[in-house]
């Protein structure tokens, strides 16, 4: 393997700090239903690091699928999706587009999880596990968007001057 495939040391602990806040975080916060700050750090991670921020997404995962089983396994779609479809943004830096691509991403959330009951048990499967999360996700769709409008560009700012 050539020297330039590799990541950088100081990347890969930032990577890997982002991924224990996530974690962290996610289950500081567990008593609050669906408010947590997993949308604001992978899209920090995005600003800071583009595709790289996948390596968050899927550690992000694989530690949730380690403490939750199986009931996590859509995360190994859901947060890296998050990823992907946020770095062709990654130079923005208005505050309110975040904020509402925060907030959508939060208001699809069940939306995307129910993807795989349409596989195991049809439309109408996938139908009620969504609807019947609708709740939640309204939520999780608002308290994303607060979170990101109010914290991602002040966070970034942080990071980009003690971390550069």
């Amino acid at each position: 393997m050539s020297g330039g495939n590799r990541l950088p040391v100081r990347e890969l602990a930032e990577l890997a700090l982002l991924t224990a806040l996530i974690a962290g975080g996610k289950e500081a916060m567990n008593a609050l239903p669906n408010i947590h700050p997993v949308a604001l750090l992978l899209l920090l991670a995005v600003l800071r690091h583009g595709w790289r921020a996948l390596y968050t997404a899927f550690g992000f995962a694989l530690i949730e699928i380690s403490l939750y089983g199986v009931s996590s396994l859509a995360y190994l779609y859901l947060w890296p999706l998050l990823v992907a479809a946020a770095v062709p943004f990654r130079t923005n830096r208005s505050p309110l587009f975040w904020g509402a691509f925060a907030g959508i991403f939060g208001l699809s959330f069940g939306a995307l999880c129910a993807i795989p009951y349409f596989f195991i048990g049809g439309w109408q499967a996938a139908l009620s596990y969504w609807i019947s999360g609708i709740p939640f996700d309204l939520v999780h769709g608002i308290s994303n968007g607060v979170l990101v409008y109010a914290l991602l560009l002040p966070l970034y700012r942080l990071m980009e001057r003690y971390f550069t």
